[in-house]
């Protein structure tokens, strides 16, 4: 059964990454007020480990949240989490081969978070990236920066709290759940960009990262645009629907 949406809006569904309270429906509300009925449901299974061997196995999983998506009436479907498409893909070929794969199970067209990226990239026609995963671990960068190099992009600098000092060790930055301030990442943003003076966009990842509400003032901060992993998905979804951005403050950093 479909349940009627109110004139206008357009049905976006949201498969909410393993253990964690998503921020995504809120922040797309804050950009698109108005345009949107939302639904979500949380990947399965309970207790998900997060190794990358789960990761890499969760495609009939992502089959089946999008599906029940799509059998609740969403047009299209969003995926929370880009480490999912790299480790499900192996390539930037292979993450968008992975998203037709799940786009065509469910019926719906299925939006993975590193396709986003990877189509955020096209758009800006940029082949050298700077990458800040403030929060990745060792193993994290190592999978991500193999991920990025199948797809024939140079690294012009890949740097994490830990490596820039920010953070006295990976304990401390996981002890923080996800949570950081403006100032952190700022401040995480700014040390990568300044390795990276030739890079022609950042990358921001993960998903813990949140930009959406400051965006456009970290552009013109760090003189680039950036490629997070949250607003590569909602630009994703505001391209499909053609929704219209909501006028943003300046907010301070």
């Amino acid at each position: 059964m479909t349940n009627p949406t109110a004139a206008g809006k357009r049905r976006l569904g949201i498969i909410t990454a393993p253990g964690w309270m998503d921020p995504n429906a809120p922040d797309l509300e804050r950009l698109y007020p108005g345009q949107l009925h939302l639904q979500q449901t949380i990947l399965p299974p309970p207790g998900f480990d997060y190794s990358f061997a789960s990761i890499a196995a969760s495609e009939p999983r992502l089959v089946t949240a999008a599906t029940m998506l799509a059998e609740a009436g969403c047009e299209l479907i969003i995926q929370d989490g880009p480490g999912f498409g790299c480790l499900i893909g192996k390539t930037p070929a292979g993450a968008r081969e992975a998203g037709e794969r799940i786009s065509q199970a469910c019926g719906v067209p299925v939006v993975l978070n590193a396709v986003a990226i990877l189509d955020e990239l096209d758009r800006l026609d940029a082949r050298r990236v700077a990458v800040a995963a403030p929060y990745y671990s060792p193993p994290w960068k190592a999978m991500f920066t193999e991920f990025l190099r199948h797809g024939d992009y140079r690294i012009e600098a890949f740097q994490t709290f830990v490596e820039q000092g920010l953070f006295a060790d990976q304990a401390s930055v996981s002890a923080r759940h996800y949570r950081f301030s403006d100032d952190e990442v700022l401040a995480s943003l700014v040390r990568t960009r300044a390795a990276a003076p030739d890079a022609e966009a950042m990358i921001v990842v993960g998903t813990g990262i949140r930009t959406a509400h400051c965006i456009d003032r970290l552009e013109r901060e760090l003189g680039l645009p950036l490629v997070p992993a949250d607003s590569s998905l909602y630009r994703a979804v505001g391209r499909h629907f053609g929704l219209h951005e909501a006028v943003r403050t300046s907010v301070a950093i």
